[in-house]
């Protein structure tokens, strides 16, 4: 079943409908008062921060505030430059500590070869000496030698004389060989 609407039409104004439009009115008094009180109450506090933030000191404070976050920006971009620096900074410290590392180790090798030379060389420096030594007693012995053939040859013995004849260039030789042995030993 369908709805059905029901109108109902206009009262005649009465006594009792006419108070009734009285209070309503009178309600919409009060409504409209209201508002108009609600309104004021937002629009004076409104009105009063606009003033503010059209003041000096809010207009300095903005541009202050937005000066602090320039400053902030460009501070914050060299702190990271100088980041990236340090740490470029520290790579090189780091490979320039490995290579004092390096080379430090690379000079106490060549100290300890540098000794070991020089213990070499004293070595050296010692046989050469003991082999001059004998060398020279080799050359006393080798002068006493020909003295003795001399003396002998002055008694005028030939037959000794001619053995040491062929003693004499066989010494050089032997002397020669056993300087030579004792130097390579």
């Amino acid at each position: 079943m369908a709805p059905t609407f029901y109108h109902r039409w206009p009262e005649p104004v009465t006594e009792k409908s006419g108070s009734m439009v009285q209070s309503q009115c009178w309600g919409w008094k009060c409504l409209s008062f209201g508002l108009i009180l609600v309104v004021l109450g937002l629009l004076v506090p409104l009105i009063i921060f606009a003033v503010r933030a059209n003041s000096k000191a809010c207009k300095e404070g903005l541009l202050a505030e937005q000066e602090c976050r320039t400053v902030t920006r460009l501070l914050e971009l060299q702190l990271a430059q100088t980041r990236q620096d340090l740490v470029g900074a520290m790579g090189e410290a780091a490979t320039c500590n490995q290579t004092v590392v390096n080379l430090s180790t690379s000079l106490e090798m060549e100290k300890a070869r540098g000794l070991e030379h020089l213990t070499r060389r004293e070595e050296l420096q010692r046989e050469v000496e003991k082999l001059k030594e004998k060398l020279q007693k080799a050359s006393e012995e080798a002068e006493r030698l020909r003295k003795e053939k001399e003396a002998w040859s002055k008694q005028g013995e030939t037959s000794f004389g001619s053995s040491s004849k062929l003693l004499s260039p066989l010494m050089v030789p032997v002397c020669l060989f056993l300087g030579l042995t004792a130097l390579l030993a």
